[in-house]
């Protein structure tokens, strides 16, 4: 009995700096997750109030609340009683927390996917309107709960036998099963089936969005280079314009007075003077005409300036609209990056678990340990990274957090 409870204190020994560690990280990542997800709630609904782009935000937002705080809870729990999980109930409630929210969370990103490939590949065909959108809320929402709920009483605290420095102990642990049954195992099965191809459309929706805001990007670069190069010549050009009319003025009159010069030396004073009288005369009347065109031209150049004040700002209004567009396009294609990226280690890790047989964590080295720990606890980040994704995208979200921040 002595050998079986120093083998027990050697195993809790062995894990008990990881499991600290990693229990750190956690309440660390809760906090953020929590303060920057309640953040994002408070602004969206209360502050920017818009149903079109962003109408989904705020709904992941709390999803991301509800998961940070259940998964940390979970997470801790597991850490704290590694190998004596003290409450089935809290462990029926939290595994079946976990798996709602982290679902969730999985099919409003397909359906953000779907609304963003309509929006940029399919800009003349239908759009997912207001209530397009709650409809398919709902649908996510009874699908998650009808895959969900049954982890309510199959999930719970299994007692097992375990080896351990040659010696047999007992550990307690918190499973999403505790019946070895095939149909409990298709059912873990259907479960991981569900997120894999969840998976895999929101890639394939949003791989044609990323080439669109690429082609797009790089359009606006060429179109940019070729703006600049038209209005520098253009102001050329009115430069060349505004030299010659000063340069035509001189010219014009050395011209006239010139053939009066060599009438004057060939002539008599008072033809000169006569001449002289009828050239003041016909000078006054080019003057006259050629204020009349500068006042003419001059109402021209008004008018067209006008129109190209009218364009500039029809063109500014409809680039900054696309402008939006985009930028909100490529900051949901970031959050479905982190959300694949993160869920596809927990994925694995899950149907390994349960795939391979009489699998435990004693069977692991310590630096095994570590790396399955943050491997497939990585569902975790894409909970918090979400706030710190809209804050760099969001224009309009980082025009209010200035606005409150300066009252403050």
């Amino acid at each position: 009995m002595a050998s079986i409870i120093g083998s027990t204190e050697d195993l809790e020994d062995r894990y008990s700096d990881i499991f600290l560690s990693h229990s750190v990280l956690i309440v660390i990542g809760a906090v953020i997750g929590v303060l920057g997800n309640g953040a994002t709630v408070l602004f969206y609904s209360c502050r920017i109030k818009e149903r079109g782009e962003r109408y989904f935000i705020p709904l992941l937002a709390i999803v991301d609340l509800i998961a940070c705080l259940d998964i940390s809870t979970n997470y801790v729990m597991n850490n704290t009683y590694f190998y004596d999980y003290p409450s089935n109930i809290i462990c029926c409630v939290t595994t079946f927390l976990q798996v709602f929210t982290s679902g969730l969370s999985a099919h409003i990103l397909l359906i953000i996917g779907v609304q963003r490939y309509l929006l940029v590949c399919k800009p003349f065909g239908p759009k997912m309107t207001l209530f397009w959108k709650r409809v398919s809320l709902a649908v996510a929402c009874l699908f998650t709960l009808t895959y969900s709920c049954p982890l309510l009483g199959l999930s719970g605290t299994v007692t097992i036998e375990d080896v351990f420095n040659n010696h047999t102990i007992n550990t307690t642990t918190c499973r999403l099963t505790t019946v070895d049954a095939m149909p409990v195992t298709i059912y873990v099965g259907l479960i991981g089936l569900i997120l894999v191809c969840n998976l895999v459309m929101t890639t394939i929706l949003c791989i044609p969005v990323i080439k669109r805001i690429r082609m797009s990007m790089n359009k606006r670069s060429r179109n940019n280079i070729l703006n600049s190069k038209m209005e520098d010549s253009i102001s050329n050009h009115e430069v060349t314009e505004t030299s010659l009319s000063k340069t035509s003025g001189p010219e014009l009159r050395s011209d006239i007075i010139t053939p009066g010069n060599t009438q004057l030396s060939e002539n008599s004073k008072t033809l000169n003077t006569d001449f002289g009288q009828e050239l003041s005369n016909d000078t006054s009347q080019k003057r006259n005409v050629s204020s009349i065109a500068v006042e003419q031209s001059s109402t021209n150049d008004n008018s067209s300036n006008e129109k190209r004040n009218k364009e500039n700002i029809n063109k500014s209004s409809k680039s900054k609209r696309s402008s939006v567009k985009k930028r909100i396009s490529s900051m949901f294609v970031v959050i479905i990056t982190a959300y694949v990226i993160s869920y596809i280690p927990t994925v694995v890790c899950v149907i390994l678990t349960y795939t391979i047989g009489n699998f435990n964590d004693t069977i692991l080295s310590k630096g095994e340990t570590i790396a399955w720990l943050y491997i497939a606890r990585l569902i975790f980040v894409n909970h918090l990274v979400n706030p710190f994704i809209y804050c760099y995208f969001d224009v309009k979200l980082k025009r209010e957090l200035k606005k409150c921040c300066k009252r403050e």
